[in-house]
């Protein structure tokens, strides 16, 4: 055999055992999840619960960063709703005031040895234009029940969860249901302004009593249609983790002058290029959660996407060009820089000394407030550009935090919620996913590390844009839904008897077992069972006697 032949051949094999490896990490890629029938929810009054919500609407509940401007009244309204529209709510669950006007309701369990769930939403909501010309085909206000829907600001975000968590537990008592698991429900007050006066105070009162959450839902993904590249199946996302938050104040400052003759810098200048300089500079991509996403996901992929995701390590770049492509995919994969405010100039012939914006960034896990400081002040901190954090805070403050941890998915609890997400909407899938907005579930990782973000909505593209937008609106269906799920859930995840994995997918195989016994054993019967025949008479002998008969029926 020549050198050269020899050469081919190793280059052959080489190439041979390469895609080898990438056929077998190709067919290795799904994560292999329970698929369970479909699951009809209880069938509940959809425009009946869409009115309720729409009460709450009428509560303009706007929080602000100032306690003294918060406006009590609609708060203590809708705590009197609520009392008034749950009677069962107010007289079997134990009912708290935290902070200012947060409430945490207790449903005792009858298993003080299991760790108890929470439900979670928020109260406040954000402001909106009341203005005639703003675009609302009803006041955001009003909370109208109308064409399908119910509208107003908040009917997703967040008092439609809120009402259907109430509905739901109203419901269970009424039919008697009693959990094993006590269930916490928590409505914080202050959610779209930090949380730090609802959701963190609740979270230390629990602390405070040694409460150890088994599980918490709270806002988060919804199930939707054409939201995951490559895949056309709705998919319910269930948050698993929540990027950090930092804020930058960006001050440029110059001489003032006159602007018949500027200086070789300018304040907007200046700013302008530090902006630019960030804007063409950005954070590289990571693919660790897409990666992980898709997982759920894979068997839905076509072969070449499947292919690429299981093996990042050669096609990373081209996954990394897709995402960048989509604004919301390309937050999932990086740390992102967005300018959103800009102050500078008051005059048009003066020179300002003094320009600023407002920098915000959501970190991705693995980065932190201190790293991405000192790389957005090292890429445009200098002798006239000043790099701040916002809000005059320290770099950790009340509105900046680091990314939260990744919840146990490696736990029943996430994988009961899976698998009702996909029973109770045939045909759709459900997958974990990075929250790239913020929500009150962070306060909660201290209590708990089975903390999930998902709001049970099949919404469109156009319904999931009206989210602090215009003509916010929720479905009948949707509010049906929501109350229905929230049932299904509390008598599941209150009732869950382990907390281990490995006992909770033998369940899952025992009853799966079962059911294939079961019907084996109807088909066999079906086999065996006699054709229909009209009954013969039987011919008695003499040597016969009634005893025998009755013995011969009793053996037989």
């Amino acid at each position: 055999m020549t050198p050269l032949s020899m050469i081919l051949i190793l280059l052959l094999f080489i190439i041979v055992v390469f895609i080898a490896i990438i056929l077998v990490r190709t067919a290795q890629y799904p994560i292999n999840t329970h698929d369970p029938e479909p699951y009809p929810l209880t069938k509940i009054d959809g425009e009946e619960v869409a009115q309720h919500i729409g009460l709450a609407i009428q509560m303009k509940t706007i929080n602000n960063v100032d306690p003294d401007k918060v406006d009590p009244i609609p708060f203590k309204g809708l705590h009197k709703l609520i009392s008034t529209l749950y009677p069962e709510v107010e007289e079997h669950l134990k009912r708290e005031v935290i902070g200012n006007y947060s409430l945490l309701y207790t449903w005792e369990g009858s298993d003080p040895h299991l760790d108890p769930i929470m439900l979670t939403a928020h109260m406040d909501v954000v402001p909106a234009n009341e203005e005639p010309d703003s675009g609302w085909e009803y006041p955001p206000f009003s909370g109208t029940v109308a064409d399908g829907y119910v509208w107003g600001r908040g009917a997703i975000d967040c008092k439609g969860v809120m009402i259907g968590i109430l509905e739901a537990v109203n419901y269970l008592l009424k039919i008697g249901f009693q959990p094993k698991r006590t269930v916490y429900l928590a409505f914080g007050e202050d959610e779209e302004v930090s949380g730090s006066r609802g959701a963190a105070q609740i979270a230390q009162t629990l602390k405070d009593r040694n409460v150890r959450l088994s599980f918490l839902l709270d806002e988060g993904g919804t199930i939707m249609e054409n939201t995951v590249p490559g895949i056309e199946k709705p998919v319910g996302l269930v948050g698993v983790a929540e990027k950090g938050h930092l804020s930058l104040e960006l001050r440029a400052k110059t001489a003032p002058g006159h602007a018949s003759a500027p200086g070789e810098i300018t304040s907007i200048g200046a700013l302008a290029l530090a902006i630019a300089t960030l804007e063409n500079n950005q954070f590289p991509q990571e693919l660790e959660m897409a990666e992980f996403m898709m997982s759920f996901l894979a068997d839905e992929l076509s072969f070449r996407d499947k292919m690429a995701f299981a093996n990042t390590w050669l096609f990373g770049n081209l996954i990394k060009k897709r995402y960048a492509a989509y604004p919301a995919a390309n937050a999932v994969t990086r740390t992102t820089i967005a300018p959103t405010i800009i102050h500078g100039g008051h005059t048009e012939n003066v020179l300002p000394a003094l320009a600023e914006a407002t920098i915000n960034l959501r970190l991705m896990p693995g980065d932190t407030l201190v790293d991405v400081f000192k790389h957005i002040n090292e890429l445009v901190g200098d002798d006239t550009i000043q790099v701040l954090p916002a809000h005059n805070e320290q770099l950790h403050g009340e509105h900046s935090w680091d990314p939260t941890e990744i919840s146990d998915v490696d736990s029943p609890q996430f994988h009961l919620l899976l698998n009702l997400i996909k029973a109770t909407v045939p045909g759709s899938l459900a997958a974990p996913f990075l929250m790239t907005g913020a929500t009150d579930a962070r306060h909660y990782l201290a209590v708990s590390n089975r903390v999930f973000r998902f709001s049970p909505f099949v919404l469109t593209k156009e319904e999931s844009e009206t989210v602090h937008g215009i003509n916010e609106r929720l479905s009948f269906e949707n509010a049906a839904r929501t109350v229905g799920f929230m049932i299904e859930l509390i008598e599941r995840m209150a009732n869950l008897e382990t907390d281990s994995i490995e006992d909770y997918e033998d369940e899952i195989e025992d009853d799966l077992d079962e059911k294939e016994l079961d019907e084996e054993e109807r088909a066999i019967r079906e086999l065996e069972s006699p054709l229909p025949t009209r009954p013969m008479g039987k011919v008695v002998t003499e040597q016969e006697t009634p005893e025998d008969d009755e013995l011969q029926a009793d053996e037989l």
